[in-house]
């Protein structure tokens, strides 16, 4: 009996058909069974039979073979595909021998739609035996995988494109995937760590991480892979050298379709010379905020203790004081707060008082090395000077012009030797009854805050203060006179 006589009906029609025209199969139990086995599967399937490997295929299949479809239905497989035939012919004939094969994405360029195109499929050929166990032909089952090959090649494409995108950027750069395993960290990563793809990626790049930061950076990282949400860490980073780096690890989730979460992707920026900035502002907002109370300490304790007969006296006390003060401070900002000139901060200290119709004199000379005072010292030294020039002339050498000023120091042991010499000015019959406020200052200063000694003494001369302190940064430089002060 013919398959016809079975009821063998073509694909997409329902209904019985006779063989088309050409090499007749025999019709056997066999390939019926094979036949009602393909109807009903919805996997696209064909049987290739007898010896001209008539060409069999169900419902499923129809649609791959185009406008072949339905006159190719039991032609000779050569026949159905001439353009694929010998690409695939060692396939068929190791079917035919009796070993089944397998192909997967095998490429292959058909001409089913009348023009040429690049398709893949992922098939197998396997042995069809008739009643007798004889092979009579070969059974596929198929599937076309030509839209999976291109979307994973784009997507590779895209993938490589991105990396490079990755490499090309000026932080370090890591991607991972759905696990939190890294698959790739930027070139500039590798440079920055010294670290090579063999022992960063997957969780390596965590050993170039400070110990004492590894394991919290650890933690928020799987937090974050677990959320599939933004994360940032801030850790220490090994640098080739082997010097630690303050960094910060910024991460996004990559979503692509309808939020399919692919991994992380984030990038490590070396954020050390910002943090150190921060840090110093910081400390430098608590320096002012200290120095501003310490001067508003100091302006009190003048205020408090300032002693005058009337009031234009005593504001004007008050205000050399604070000036005094004032230009300590300048003198300290300039340098930062790193310490002050002392040549510079005695000069600034006697310029007021040797002023006249808007000219400076000469009747005063300094005399010494260069010498840097620590910015604790600066201050409480400025205020000493200025009441020995408030002294001078209200009562000694700068109240006459006559009167001569010498300013010498010296540096001996880490210590500084200074000495205020004053001659010309009106003649000393004997020492002052009363200690005022300007001398309390003086003893205050250099011992309470200096950490010195000051004597003084009235000569008939002129007044001449010594005072000794210790200083905390060694001298330098030559002895050189002021232009303008010197006399």
């Amino acid at each position: 009996m013919g398959v016809e006589d079975r009821g063998t009906a073509r694909p997409g029609t329902g209904a019985p058909g006779p063989w088309p025209p050409g090499p007749a199969a025999p019709a056997t139990g066999a390939l019926e069974t094979i036949l009602r086995l393909m109807r009903h599967s919805r996997q696209p399937m064909f049987v290739a039979w007898g010896p001209s490997l008539s060409f069999f295929y169900n419902d499923a299949y129809a649609p791959i073979l185009g406008g072949r479809h339905p006159d190719a239905y039991g032609r000779p497989f050569q026949h159905v595909w001439p353009e694929i035939w010998d690409a695939i012919l060692p396939l068929i004939r190791q079917a035919l021998a009796g070993q089944a094969t397998w192909s997967e994405n095998l490429h292959l360029v058909m001409e089913r739609h009348g023009y040429r195109e690049d398709t893949w499929w992922t098939f197998s050929y396997s042995p069809a035996h008739d009643e007798a166990g004889a092979v009579a032909g070969m059974f596929c089952s198929c599937m076309e995988t030509t839209g999976q090959v291109l979307a994973e090649r784009r997507l590779r494409e895209n993938e490589g494109r991105f990396r490079a995108l990755l490499d090309a950027a000026p932080a370090m750069m890591w991607v991972t995937d759905r696990t939190g395993f890294c698959t790739h960290l930027s070139r500039s990563w590798y440079d920055f760590t010294g670290q090579t793809p063999a022992t960063a990626l997957g969780t390596g790049w965590l050993d170039a991480v400070h110990p004492e930061d590894r394991g919290p950076a650890r933690a928020r990282f799987l937090q974050g892979v677990r959320d599939r949400a933004p994360f940032r860490l801030d850790y220490r980073l090994q640098r080739a050298d082997g010097a630690w780096r303050w960094t910060i690890d910024a991460a996004e989730p990559r979503l692509v379709g309808g939020g399919e979460y692919l991994g992380h992707v984030g990038s490590v920026l070396d954020i050390t010379e910002r943090r150190e900035t921060e840090e110093r502002q910081a400390l430098l907002a608590r320096e002012v905020d200290h120095r501003a109370k310490n001067v508003l300490a100091v302006v009190q304790a003048v205020l408090r203790l300032t002693r005058a007969p009337d009031m234009p006296s005593f504001a004007r006390a008050v205000e050399g004081r604070v000036a005094a003060l004032a230009r300590a401070q300048t003198l300290l900002a300039k340098d930062r707060w790193a310490g002050a000139d002392l040549r510079s901060m005695v000069a600034g200290e006697l310029a007021p008082f040797l002023v006249e119709h808007g000219q400076r004199d000469s009747r005063a000379t300094l005399r010494g090395p260069a010498v840097v005072l620590p910015a604790a010292t600066a201050q409480p030294l400025t205020m000493l000077i200025h009441e020995l020039a408030t002294n001078a002339m209200k009562h000694g050498a700068l109240s006459v012009e006559s009167g001569r000023l010498l300013v010498a120091w010296r540096v001996e042991r880490e210590a500084l030797h200074l000495d205020w010499v004053e001659t010309g000015g009106p003649a000393i019959i004997a020492p002052p009854l009363r200690t005022g406020f300007g001398t309390r200052v003086l003893d205050g200063t250099a011992r309470g805050q200096l950490g010195g000694t000051i004597a003084l003494e009235w000569r008939a001369t002129g007044l001449a203060c010594r005072l000794t302190m210790p200083l905390d940064r060694a001298p330098g430089g030559e002895e050189e006179t002021v232009p303008g002060l010197a006399g």
